[in-house]
């Protein structure tokens, strides 16, 4: 279970380090590389309740490069929740900061192993603003 949720662990901080980078324009990695986290149908239900696919996530990305300078963006609390075959379902708070703006939510994400089973894809996330 510890190597389990050092992968995930890792997995999710790995993705935030990548995002953050692109917000801040600071990632001259291709877009290619930040999507190679995600599995095929991926979807997101964002904190605000808006249903993200990755067809429209990949679509968006590329004019929000840079958009957000000086993005903070931090993880705590990864939990599993549920492991099957194939997958786990995990649970984390991810605080964003941007100048004097602070927002916090809880995601809970569903990864799927890739076909080698070398790599967790993220499959669906749901965030929840903390109020």
């Amino acid at each position: 279970m510890d190597n389990m949720i050092n992968n995930v662990t890792y997995e999710i901080i790995e993705l935030h380090r990548l995002l953050q980078a692109w917000f801040r324009g600071e990632n001259e990695e291709p877009l290619s590389c930040l999507l190679a986290h995600f599995a095929p149908g991926y979807m997101m239900v964002g904190a605000a309740g808006r249903v993200i696919t990755l067809e429209g996530f990949e679509k968006v990305l590329p004019s929000l490069k840079g958009s957000r300078p000086g993005l903070i963006m931090e993880i705590f609390d990864v939990k599993i929740c549920q492991t099957f075959d194939g997958g786990i379902l995990a649970f984390y708070r991810e605080v964003q900061t941007q100048g004097e703006a602070r927002t916090e939510r809880w995601s809970t994400v569903l990864f799927v192993e890739n076909a080698a089973k070398t790599q967790l894809l993220w499959k669906h996330l749901q965030e929840t603003f903390l109020s």
